[in-house]
């Protein structure tokens, strides 16, 4: 778990850099983590990410693959979780992932779905993944 919290982390990769961390009383209300570890199949790990986030009593909002990468939004309570995940094809072991956490905002969080309440989630549009977190060039 993310510090302690009941935030789950990346399956099968190692947390490299946790920043921007907000929190209310025990709660972890925002933070981003910076992931990376070997991927060989990717879709066992991103369903164990899954996994993961629905045992802590997170709600899947939607899954989105594009190309090598993979990213899984999910809302719990008055916040809200991005996970992308990519496959780093040259060195699958570098494998790339980020976690943010985040409040929501303008909307009233539900499992269920309601009508006139949009849930905001992170837009899927724009990568995470930040410069200098690729691998290193060929030589």
């Amino acid at each position: 778990m993310v510090l302690e919290s009941d935030i789950p982390n990346v399956q099968g990769l190692e947390p490299i850099i946790t920043r921007d961390i907000q929190r209310s009383g025990e709660q972890v209300d925002a933070v981003e983590v910076l992931y990376r570890g070997d991927i060989t199949a990717t879709q066992k790990n991103v369903q164990a990410t899954r996994d993961r986030f629905d045992d802590a009593g997170w709600s899947l909002i939607s899954q989105q693959a594009r190309g090598n990468t993979t990213v899984l939004n999910f809302a719990k309570d008055t916040r809200t979780a991005r996970v992308e995940i990519a496959l780093n094809q040259i060195e699958p072991m570098m494998s790339p992932a980020v976690l943010q956490v985040r409040p929501a905002t303008d909307a009233t969080i539900s499992t269920a779905a309601s009508v006139g309440i949009p849930l905001v989630v992170p837009t899927t549009s724009e990568s995470v993944l930040l410069e200098g977190f690729a691998p290193p060039p060929n030589k």
